[in-house]
């Protein structure tokens, strides 16, 4: 039998195959404890399974449908290591628990999938579950093993599936029927997660995961084992403080030597900096092991280029493809995307059509207004703030800005007392039109603490349109306002309330990529003017072919 556990170490130390860090002290660590006399390596049950799956078991999926499932070099590895080391004085499994952290695309479903299918055939009388945060996500891993078991004839003729398990026996085959091992899907979302006899629980991307309720569910099941093992295999998430953060905490302090916890194994492929992902795409290798087997560099790539003007796919990507944490707020634009220095006279736009925004705010944050008018194939911005006059020493002191100079100059209205007064807000749009004869043929607002002031507009013939602050909302008038910004193709007529706003913003992603405006790093920023502006980008969005055909 070979020993692939020692053939990826080796080509590892040697450089041949780069990996970060954090499994290369794994690796040292499990080289030492082949001769430490507690454990010994056993290389048949890796092997064995190994066997199982390269024989039996085929890819599902293009571009390898049909094609015999051929394991990689670190698969092999990793197989004979989880399952090879035995505790000297019981001769039992030493692991129970493998966290497997790897970049997405690198086929670890369909490894999972193997991996199930082979404890399914070769165990006897247990639950193997399959389990992720969702039922969805959980259908995904259990679809891919019963497509495999489906694709070998000789894997489906013995086997069976409902929607309950996949088990084994068929009709008038009482042989078969003899193993009662059965595969099942559990997710957070399911309602009875007791009763399982499981002997292998495969946790399947669980970076959404806020709690340990599944892990919980499963690890209690195997309380009478002798031989339990759980699989956690993922990417990297959002999700701070959740189930995906304590485990990797824990799996670092293991590595680090800090835990003596000789039961986990902690398989973590992660890049050693940011900075080596954008300045060597060699050591792209390092999360994504099996790139170019399976992965394909041109992918990568395609989103390094895409991500060096795109927030959402940055963050998405330095957190999917390569397993550096990303927090919901990433940061949106840089002072480089920001700065115009471009100003324009507002008579020059004297009997334009335009498009309000308005970011209400009862006393704290300032109160936001803008115009966004296009002429002659150009865009502008008129803008305007609003401030109660009983808070400006307090909040000259607390954000640090000169409010009190930008008052002077006109960029900010004071209101009467503690609270803004919105009718000042109304006022400025009336004055717009009576002065400029710009008029605003939708004003977008936020509902939220507007009631009033929005029948007052609408008794002042304004044409009122609601835009709630939520990512499906705001999250494709906030890609055009970046790439307007970027593309130095938005006149905001250099104002420097507009400017710190954006400074202040930053990106709230999700795992799809939606984003949405929140504050950089502290409750004193102030982002009302980046907000007002995305709110009338939204209705510029929701009534674009109306505006272009008033302003052609």
């Amino acid at each position: 039998m070979n020993n692939y556990f020692l053939e990826y170490y080796e080509k590892v130390k040697s450089g041949e195959i780069l990996v970060g860090k954090e499994l290369m002290k794994t690796l040292d660590n499990l080289y030492k404890d082949l001769s430490n006399p507690r454990y010994f390596f056993d290389l048949r049950p890796g092997s064995i399974r190994i066997d199982f799956i390269e024989t039996f078991c085929k890819h599902t999926k293009s571009p390898f449908t049909g094609q015999p499932f051929k394991l990689t070099l670190w698969e092999k590895a990793f197989l004979q290591v989880s399952y090879g080391f035995k505790m000297s004085d019981t001769k039992l499994r030493r692991f129970n628990e493998v966290i497997l952290l790897i970049a997405r695309k690198n086929g670890k479903t369909t490894f999972i999938a193997g991996i199930d299918l082979a404890e399914f055939f070769l165990s006897r009388g247990v639950d193997i579950v399959c389990a992720s945060n969702t039922s969805e996500q959980a259908n995904i891993l259990f679809d891919e093993i019963n497509n495999m078991r489906e694709a070998s004839p000789t894997l489906e003729k013995r086997t069976s599936k409902n929607i309950f398990c996949i088990k084994f026996g068929k009709k008038n085959d009482k042989r078969s029927s003899l193993n009662k091992s059965k595969i099942k899907k559990m997710s957070a979302q399911s309602k009875n997660k007791d009763g399982y006899n499981i002997e292998v629980g495969c946790i399947d991307e669980v970076h959404e995961m806020t709690d340990s309720k599944v892990y919980d569910a499963i690890k209690q099941s195997q309380s009478t084992k002798k031989e339990p093992l759980i699989f956690i295999i993922t990417t990297e998430g959002v999700t701070v403080g959740g189930f995906l953060d304590s485990k990797l905490e824990y799996a670092r302090k293991i590595i680090k030597g800090e835990i003596d916890d000789e039961r986990v194994l902690p398989w973590l492929y992660t890049q050693d900096s940011q900075e080596e992902i954008f300045n060597d795409p060699k050591t792209w290798i390092k999360s994504n092991p099996s790139l170019g087997e399976i992965k394909q560099m041109s992918y990568l790539e395609d989103l390094m280029n895409k991500s060096k003007n795109d927030l959402a796919t940055r963050v998405t990507m330095l957190c999917k493809d390569f397993n550096i944490k990303q927090t919901e707020d990433g940061s949106w634009l840089n002072f480089k995307d920001i700065e115009n220095k471009d100003t324009f006279n507002i008579d020059d736009l004297r009997g334009s059509y335009a498009i309000g925004g308005v970011d209400l705010s009862s006393t704290t944050d300032l109160t936001a207004a803008v115009l966004y008018v296009e002429k002659e194939g150009k865009k502008y911005l008129i803008s305007h703030f609003f401030m109660p006059s009983d808070v400006l020493r307090e909040r000259i002191q607390e954000d640090n800005v000169p409010y009190d100079i930008w008052v002077e100059k006109g960029y900010i209205t004071l209101t009467e007392g503690s609270q803004n007064d919105f009718s000042l807000v109304t006022q400025w749009f009336r004055s717009m039109i009576d002065k400029y004869d710009i008029r605003p043929l939708w004003v977008g607002y936020d509902p939220w603490n507007s009631q009033y002031w929005v029948k007052e507009m609408e008794d002042m013939g304004f044409e009122m349109v609601k835009i709630r602050q939520g990512v499906y909302t705001l999250s494709e008038p906030m890609k055009q306002l970046e790439a307007d910004l970027r593309n130095h193709v938005l006149n905001y007529n250099n104002n420097p309330i507009i400017k710190w706003c954006l400074a202040n913003t930053q990106a709230k992603v999700d795992v799809n990529g939606n984003i949405q405006p929140s504050k950089l790093n502290s409750r004193l920023k102030r982002i009302d003017g980046t907000v007002a502006t995305i709110i009338a980008y939204a209705t510029l969005t929701r009534y674009k072919l109306d505006y272009e055909a008033m302003t052609e």
